[in-house]
């Protein structure tokens, strides 16, 4: 399961939105933050395999506030200079059916993977291939800049119920990512990234989110096709062109279509 980033991306809904069913009222909270301790290794050798699943064995790995790299003034724990750095921390679900969609925010510098228990939930542009293993001194295909620290807001990439579906697990589970750079003599490395769950009403678990949290969509689900554009996380200037994908996802009459199904046209 990949995600699609979703911003910045052109989403058109033909003719009017219709959404499936009705809407009830949720909320959004914050499991994990970046400043908060997370597990991580260095990647000047290959981690273990299951690096990224709830059942690794951390302990041997260091810790520190998340924010891991150099260069840019906003690490929170400085890190030498690397082409990989991998980070992981858990994290508890109480009751799968009070979880209707997660959002994940990253502010990285060059390019990232994210896991959830062990299964690939999103990926930069420039790291290849979805769905295929990146080594441990993989560089990445073009540099991309963190702007948190120049006031800019995170990108966002959304799992909304279809996606967690057999993903989650009551207890313990576990975020992971892995950020590399473009090479090995780079200026900086940046990886910051949260993870937040939209709940149903009556209910919280988690902390409040942070104060430019934002959705990038009202919807994530449609009975009509959905066209999407997608920059490959370039910005669309006023007068340059830019090379970007575009992409249908009709699943065919009666069938409902979600942002996260992949192009079929």
């Amino acid at each position: 399961m990949i995600l699609k980033k979703y911003t910045p991306f052109l989403v058109v809904i033909i003719q009017c939105v219709m959404l499936s069913g009705a809407v009830s009222q949720t909320h959004w909270e914050t499991a994990i933050y970046t400043e908060d301790t997370w597990y991580y290794f260095e990647g000047t050798s290959a981690p273990p395999t299951n690096w990224n699943e709830p059942d690794f064995d951390e302990s041997s790995w260091s810790s520190g506030p998340g924010g891991f790299g150099y260069g840019d003034d906003d690490d929170n724990t400085t890190i030498p200079n690397t082409l990989a750095v991998f980070f992981r921390k858990s994290f508890q679900v109480d009751e799968l059916d009070e979880i209707v969609s997660a959002a994940i925010h990253g502010d990285y510098d060059d390019g990232f993977v994210a896991y959830i228990n062990g299964v690939e939930i999103s990926r930069s542009y420039n790291m290849g291939t979805p769905g295929t293993a990146v080594p441990y001194d993989q560089t990445t295909e073009g540099d991309h800049e963190a702007v948190m620290y120049q006031g800019g807001i995170p990108d966002v990439f959304i799992l909304d119920n279809n996606d967690l579906d057999g993903l989650l697990q009551v207890g313990e589970n576990v975020f992971a990512v892995e950020v590399h750079n473009v090479n090995l003599t780079s200026s900086d490395m940046s990886s910051l990234f949260f993870l937040s769950f939209e709940l149903t009403a009556g209910v919280s678990y988690y902390g409040p989110t942070p104060d430019w949290f934002y959705l990038p969509t009202e919807f994530t689900v449609s009975h009509l096709p959905i066209v999407v554009v997608n920059t490959n996380g370039q910005d669309i200037p006023s007068e340059n062109k830019i090379t970007a994908h575009m992409g249908i996802i009709d699943n065919g009459p009666g069938e409902t279509n979600h942002l996260s199904d992949p192009y079929n046209h």
